[in-house]
């Protein structure tokens, strides 16, 4: 199976719908022996710590975390440079989903689409 990066529409799509596709494919994923991924960066954009977000403390017990490394920081920076856009998130995820030969799980193709584009990458996309 292919290692899933999960973006924050993704995590927004759990708080919404705690048993939804979304947690289904990371459960599964976990079956099969891969961990889904949540770049620590996207946790930041969500993470409020209220008790409405419970299902994503939940989701986090069964994917693992992405460090956001000094390396990684420079290969967002060179990626939004490239790109000419300035959403570190979505860059994040998308450095991701190269250094771990993943698929993104997105609410918004568009903007991962065009930061892979503009690397001349293709990543592969599943929306929720």
């Amino acid at each position: 199976m292919t290692v899933l990066i999960l973006d924050a529409g993704a995590l927004i799509h759990v708080e919404n719908k705690p048993r939804g596709r979304v947690y289904g494919l990371c459960r599964d994923a976990l079956d099969s022996g891969t961990h889904a991924r949540i770049p620590t960066v996207v946790l930041a954009q969500v993470w409020r710590a209220s008790p409405r977000q419970a299902p994503i403390a939940t989701l986090r017990r069964i994917c693992k975390t992405i460090p956001f490394t000094d390396d990684t920081a420079e290969a967002v920076g060179r990626l939004l440079a490239v790109s000419g856009t300035a959403d570190v998130v979505d860059a994040a995820v998308v450095v991701a989903a190269l250094s771990h030969g993943g698929a993104v799980l997105t609410s918004d193709p568009g903007d991962i689409s065009k930061l892979a584009d503009a690397a001349g990458i293709a990543i592969p996309l599943m929306v929720v």
